[in-house]
C-alpha cells in the first residue's frame, strides 16, 4: 500500500503536532504518524475515578512559556499555582537542613558558567579573568579557595575530563554542597553528571530563556489536554500505532515505511527522541554525519512517583514537602497538590544511575525504599499514603528513558544545534533540541514550529504547489 502526502510527521507528541498545525496552516498537506497507541509522547496523563490525573510525564510550566499557556487558555484549563509556602528542605549525611543552607539551582548554573570558560573573544578573556581573580580571592573560614581546592583534590577519584561531574569538582564545593549540586543535575537530565558533556549543558542552562523557575504552574485537567487542544487543530488525525522502519531516498522525493505500509512525501521531520530517531533506518545523503549526531545521545533514566496522602501533615510542620536528598543522588520531592481540592499530594522525581539501579527492582521494593527516604525527612506519616502512582521511564521502549536525552560527556558538544539545523529531505525537531526552553513542553512546540516554517520556506523556494489535499 502506497499513500502520497507532502510532508510525513514521525513523533504525535507536542512537537509533531505543533509542527503539523503549523504546516497546515500555511497550506501544505501533511501527515503524522505514530508508534503508540496514544499521542502525546513524553505527556501523559492517566485519569482515575474520583482522583486528579496522575502526570506521568511533563507537568509543569512557568509563566514565560507562552505556547503552553496560550493553549491551555483556548482551552479554558485552569491553572493551579505550583505549592511553594513553607520551608524547603534537603537530606545531606542524615541531617535535615532548611534548603537554603545548601547552594541553590541558580547559584549552581553561575558558578557552572563561570567555570567552564571560552577563550573566543576579549571581553570573554577579561570576564574570564576576573572570575578566576574573585574565585581563587575568595576566602572560606580564613583559608584560600586554592589551598582548599588542592586538599580536595588529593582525595578525589576524578570524573572524566569534558563531563559535568569533573566542571562540579572544578567548583570546589563543599562535599555537603556537591552532593546536593550532583542530586539537582542527576534529576534534570536522568543521568549522573559524570556521564554528560559539559559544553552542551553549559549551552542548555546559558539559553534559558527565563528569569523564573521552571516549575510555577499545573493543570489539574492533565497536561495531555494541551496536546488534544493541538491535535484538534488538524484536519487529518494522527495514525496510531504505526512505527516507522525506515526513511529513504526516492527519486520524487522520500520513502518512508511503516508497518508494511509505504509512503511517499517530498520532507519528513522526525520528532521522536533522538536516541529512538537512531533506530531508524534513514537512508539520506551524508547519512554518516547523521548517524554520529544521533548516537552521541543517551536516554536519561527517570522514575516518578505520586504519593497521595489524606492531609497535608508536611504543612502542619511549616514544610513546604519540597525536599532535595543528596543520597539516594537523583531524588527531589515537591508538593504537587493541586487548589481545586482533592487529596494533597508529593511527587517524588527520581533521575539517574539510582532510578536505573530500581528499576530492576520489583515495584512493591521500589516504593517501600522511597516512602523510607521520605520519612526520614518528614516523619513517619509520610510512610503511610492512602494511594502511590508510579511510572517507569528506564529503557522506555517509545522515549528510550527519562524525559529527555543528553549529549555524552566523549561527544561533541554542538551535537544540539548541528541535529536542530539539519538541513535537507529529513529534518529533526523535539524538546531537546529547542534554543532556549531545552527539554519542556514548551520547547518541544517551539521546534516544532520551527522546522515547519523553515519547510514551507523551501517548497516556496522550489516553487511548488503545495494546497491541502
Amino acid at each position: 500500500m502506497v499513500e502520497d502526502v507532502k510532508v510525513l510527521i514521525v513523533g504525535a507528541g507536542a512537537a509533531g503536532l505543533a509542527a503539523a498545525a503549523a504546516l497546515e496552516r500555511s497550506g501544505v498537506s501533511c501527515l503524522v504518524l505514530e508508534a503508540q497507541s496514544r499521542i502525546g509522547g513524553r505527556v501523559h496523563s492517566v485519569a482515575y475515578a474520583g482522583q486528579v490525573p496522575f502526570e506521568r510525564g511533563a507537568q509543569m510550566i512557568n509563566g514565560d512559556m507562552t505556547a503552553v499557556r496560550e493553549l491551555s487558555a483556548q482551552e479554558k484549563l485552569h491553572v493551579s499555582p505550583v505549592p511553594s509556602t513553607g520551608c524547603d528542605l534537603c537530606c545531606v549525611g542524615g541531617d535535615v537542613l532548611p534548603r537554603t543552607d545548601l547552594v541553590s539551582a541558580e547559584d549552581l548554573e553561575n558558578l557552572i558558567n563561570d567555570a567552564i570558560r571560552s577563550w573566543a573573544s576579549p571581553p570573554e578573556i577579561l570576564r574570564s579573568l576576573g572570575s578566576l581573580y574573585r574565585w581563587w580571592k575568595s576566602p572560606r573560614e580564613d583559608v584560600g579557595e586554592l589551598r582548599r581546592g588542592l586538599a580536595l583534590a588529593a582525595t578525589r577519584i576524578k570524573p572524566p575530563k569534558d563531563s559535568l561531574g569533573a566542571a562540579i569538582q572544578r567548583l570546589l564545593l563543599c562535599p555537603e554542597d556537591e552532593a546536593i549540586a550532583r542530586t539537582m543535575l542527576a534529576e534534570q537530565y536522568g543521568a549522573d553528571p559524570d556521564a554528560m558533556s559539559t559544553l552542551a549543558v553549559k549551552t542548555g542552562l546559558a539559553a534559558y530563556a527565563s528569569e523564573r523557575g521552571d516549575a510555577e504552574f499545573q493543570f489539574p485537567a492533565g497536561m495531555s489536554r494541551t496536546i488534544e487542544a493541538l491535535a484538534s487543530k488538524l484536519s487529518c488525525q494522527p495514525v496510531l500505532n504505526m512505527p516507522v522502519s525506515r526513511i529513504s531516498c526516492a527519486p520524487e522525493g522520500l520513502e518512508i515505511a511503516a508497518k508494511g505500509k509505504t509512503y511517499h512525501a517530498s520532507h519528513a521531520i522526525v520528532v521522536v527522541p533522538p536516541t529512538i530517531a537512531h533506530k531508524i533506518q534513514i537512508d539520506v545523503p551524508d547519512h554518516a554525519a547523521l548517524d554520529r549526531l544521533l548516537s552521541a545521545f543517551s536516554a536519561g533514566d527517570m522514575i516518578k512517583t505520586r504519593l497521595v496522602y489524606d492531609r497535608p501533615f508536611w504543612r502542619h510542620k511549616g514544610y513546604s514537602g519540597a525536599i532535595t536528598f543528596a543520597s539516594p543522588a537523583g531524588l527531589e520531592v515537591r508538593d504537587t497538590s493541586y487548589d481545586t481540592g482533592g487529596n494533597p499530594q508529593l511527587t517524588a522525581f527520581l533521575g539517574g544511575p539510582v532510578a536505573r539501579k530500581r528499576a530492576n527492582l520489583s515495584k512493591d521494593h521500589r516504593q517501600a525504599l522511597l516512602l523510607g527516604d521520605i520519612a526520614r525527612v518528614l516523619g513517619d506519616p509520610a510512610g503511610h499514603p492512602v494511594d502511590v502512582d508510579e511510572a517507569l521511564w528506564v529503557d522506555h521502549p517509545r522515549s528510550g528513558g527519562g524525559y529527555n536525552a543528553y549529549v555524552r560527556h566523549d561527544q561533541p558538544p554542538d551535537t544540539v544545534p548541528r541535529l536542530a539545523q539539519w538541513q535537507g529531505f529529513v529534518q529533526f525537531a523535539g524538546a531537546e533540541l529547542d534554543d532556549i526552553f531545552a527539554g519542556y513542553v514548551e520547547g518541544a512546540i517551539r521546534s516544532g514550529c520551527r522546522v515547519a516554517a523553515r519547510i514551507v520556506r523551501a517548497l516556496k523556494m522550489q516553487g511548488e504547489q503545495y494546497a491541502i489535499r
